[in-house]
């Protein structure tokens, strides 16, 4: 249990955002493919499609809106700020920026979406 933590904890500091959720797909791909080995190349196919239409969404969104990002409205830079306190929030909005930053959130995941569910959709 405490490798485990530990684990996620180097994972959280020294790697990519979508690492571990892209470990646990491959674990669940491998458990599929070993239940019905037949399906396993199709369900790679779906699965990868779906995964180039998320990117593919963030990559329109940042092309779309490049002023408009939603780190953009937050009080300081998320990405200098180390120490976190418990039952706090980690980032403050800055003055009068809330609607701003609830807006480019939910275009972003709008986007994204929509992007994931045309190519689901189309294949």
């Amino acid at each position: 249990m405490n490798t485990l933590k530990s684990l996620s904890a180097w994972l959280r500091r020294k790697s990519p955002r979508m690492t571990l959720p892209n470990l646990l797909a491959t674990a669940l791909l491998l458990i599929v493919a070993a239940m019905a080995p037949h399906q396993a190349p199709v369900l790679m196919y779906k699965l990868g499609g779906v995964a180039a239409g998320g990117c593919l969404g963030y990559l329109l969104d940042v092309a779309a809106f490049p002023y408009a990002k939603p780190s953009g409205y937050l009080r300081v830079d998320w990405r200098n700020v180390d120490n976190f306190e418990d039952d706090k929030p980690d980032y403050g909005f800055a003055l009068g920026c809330e609607l701003p930053f609830l807006i480019a959130c939910a275009r972003r995941a709008a986007i994204i979406c929509a992007c994931m569910l045309a190519v689901a959709l189309a294949l």
